[in-house]
């Protein structure tokens, strides 16, 4: 709603819808972090980490890394990435499966249903630490006379 440019764009070619999830994942992932244990001492770019080290892994971060995305901080639908949306496993994990489809219904269902949806007052994420969710997202569902 706030890219009318990317909107546009669904409408006009619907078999953007799979790559427009991918990239909402990528960009607005479920989970902000997530806290793990080192299992082994191992190194990550030059960062000894050693068994037992907590170690925390922000997918709000690494869903942008400049030396993965291209202007990562700019929202495509045609980009179609690949993302730490849900952890470990990537595309093949059932959490992804199971979440790209829901993804993929509601901007089918959505955009057929109310192509001309706009905001209708400030979104409100959730409070936390760990989600990044919305809490409340107003909408129109056609513009007013």
């Amino acid at each position: 709603m706030e890219l009318p440019d990317q909107r546009r764009l669904l409408l006009d070619d619907p078999s953007l819808i799979p790559s427009a999830v991918e990239e909402s994942l990528r960009m607005f992932p479920a989970f902000a972090h997530f806290r793990r244990t080192a299992t082994r001492d191992t190194e990550l770019a030059g960062q000894p980490i050693r068994k037992g080290d907590k170690v925390v892994m922000w997918y709000v971060s690494s869903n942008r890394d400049e030396s993965r995305y291209e202007d990562p901080d700019r929202f495509d639908v045609q980009r179609n990435p690949d993302h730490q949306a849900f952890g470990a496993g990537g595309r093949t994990s059932s959490r992804h499966r199971t979440g790209a489809l829901e993804l993929r219904v509601m901007f089918e269902e959505t955009l057929a249903r109310f192509p001309q949806m706009q905001l209708a007052g400030k979104p409100v994420m959730a409070e936390s630490a760990f989600i990044n969710q919305l809490k409340t997202l107003p909408v129109t569902l056609a513009p007013t006379a």
